[in-house]
């Protein structure tokens, strides 16, 4: 955040994004022929969001876990297709492009929110939380919203949950990219911090709160 916030201010903040999140995730369950078009419409509201309340750190996850997702989905495009017609950009599914931004942003500035004195428990916090909501996500998906990957549909999915259908190596991949955002995002973080400090100022000049370190709380 671009500013040193109140506890307050923290908690408010928070809650707004908590509340962005579960108003998108309503409009995706409902939506769910045009889930694609609800998360890409997300996004630019996402950006004005963050753009509107300084948080300059969050604009570049945005921006991080985008190119993610379109290094992912571009590399796995044959690998992704719904039973719905989603929109496709340049061969890529938008549906697992935007859900893999959206999801990996989420839960990283949810969990940017803790801070513990040993910054590395800020990043076990965050691994087990990934994990277990992309497997509840992908468990709704399934069997609730009937949102299926028809192109994996053969393979055998988790134990008990029955979900993630897809080849070894895609759930291996699944699995890391929580991990992989997160390391990424704290060396953007550093990176930030020590090459341009300016743009994480507030009008007054008081500096973002996020510490210099690789493990710090956004």
């Amino acid at each position: 955040m671009s500013a040193e916030y109140t506890s307050n201010s923290k908690h408010r903040i928070l809650l707004s994004d908590l509340s962005f999140a579960f108003f998108i995730i309503l409009l995706f369950s409902i939506f769910k022929s045009h889930a694609d078009l609800v998360l890409l419409i997300s996004w630019p509201f996402i950006f004005i969001y963050f753009l509107l309340m300084r948080r300059i750190k969050a604009l570049a996850h945005l921006l991080l876990a985008t190119l993610m997702a379109v290094i992912w989905v571009q590399f796995a495009k044959e690998y992704y297709g719904y039973k719905y017609d989603y929109i496709k950009i340049f061969g890529m599914n938008t549906l697992p492009l935007m859900a893999w931004t959206l999801t990996l942003l989420g839960l990283g500035e949810v969990c940017n929110h803790l801070k513990f004195k040993r910054k590395i428990l800020n990043f076990l916090i965050f691994v087990p939380s990934f994990w277990f909501l992309l497997i509840l996500f992908e468990t709704v998906a399934y069997h609730i919203l009937e949102i299926r990957n028809t192109m994996t549909g053969s393979y055998i999915g988790l134990p008990f949950c029955n979900c993630l259908h897809a080849p070894t190596w895609m759930k291996m991949v699944y699995f890391d990219m929580g991990p992989v955002y997160y390391g990424l995002t704290k060396l953007a973080d550093f990176f930030m911090k020590n090459r341009f400090p300016e743009l994480l100022k507030s009008k007054s000049g008081s500096e973002d709160q996020t510490k210099n370190s690789l493990f710090a709380g956004n």
